[in-house]
């Protein structure tokens, strides 16, 4: 009996997935699910470029319906796949042997590609989100006085040197 490595499917696994006929219906499903995903995320990143605080919110409801759509689709693959003791990790994990269609072998590498595009893409917004989040945090402590201002400059030494808000540099010549 030939012995297989972790990364290739065995030829009863593959037999095993071409016996759910619903499979190839879900991961198309899918595929659009992550594309609607990844132009809500793109939407997002302009909005987050051009300071469009209306498109960030009604693009942010929207990610969480097609996130939570995503979920659900994902349960149910992956309960489909443990009847037949697979998992959807190693579905997607590995090489998929040339008995499964070229088709569906199409659209699980897509999947692939689009999770992880998503992924980037959910990470720098979030990121930039953050961003922003703090830089209008320390904006608002400074303009109601809950915080004063200290700026680091550089002296000649090239050393950082904090200035204080209270002395005044003005009329030092």
């Amino acid at each position: 009996m030939p012995e297989y490595r972790n990364d290739h499917m065995t030829p009863e696994q593959a037999h095993s997935i071409q016996q759910i006929k619903q499979l190839p219906s879900q991961i198309a499903k899918f595929i659009q699910l992550l594309e609607s995903f990844q132009e809500a995320l793109l939407s997002e990143s302009q909005a987050l470029k051009s300071n469009q605080t209306e498109l960030i919110s009604t693009t942010s409801h929207i990610k969480s319906q097609l996130a939570e759509e995503v979920s659900l689709l994902t349960l149910s693959i992956e309960n489909q796949l443990n009847s037949k003791q697979l998992t959807l990790s190693l579905l997607l994990s590995t090489e998929l042997p040339s008995t499964i269609p070229l088709a569906i072998q199409k659209n699980i590498q897509r999947l692939i590609t689009l999770s992880n595009q998503c992924h980037d893409l959910n990470q720098a917004n979030g990121i930039s989100i953050k961003i922003l989040n703090n830089i209008n945090q320390h904006s608002l402590k400074i303009l109601s006085g809950q915080e004063s201002p200290s700026i680091k400059l550089y002296g000649a030494s090239g050393e950082t040197q904090t200035t204080d808000s209270t002395k005044s540099p003005l009329g030092k010549a």
